[in-house]
């Protein structure tokens, strides 16, 4: 059965032509030679990912005391509402 698949899909006839094959295979190894044949590109996407994540950490760690200030403001709102009743 694998055997029939592999002609069919490679095979004189099979539905996809031998050189539309070339294509994916192509941009597969575009994509890994990128870094080789643009160094420059890929040195400054690499730089951009580093401020990126920088950016990310920095904010998420204001998240963090932001959450800590509101939520004992809240402590202090659940405490007066109990208190009203």
């Amino acid at each position: 059965m694998a055997y029939r698949m592999v002609e069919a899909l490679f095979g004189p006839g099979a539905g996809i032509p031998w050189w539309a094959w070339l294509a994916p295979i192509l941009i597969v190894f575009a994509r890994l030679m990128y870094p080789v044949m643009f160094p420059e590109a890929a040195a400054a996407e690499a730089e951009t990912d580093r401020r990126l994540a920088e950016f990310r950490r920095e904010r998420d760690d204001r998240g963090k005391d932001d959450d800590k200030g509101k939520s004992k403001g809240k402590a202090k709102d659940k405490k007066g509402k109990k208190g009203k009743k």
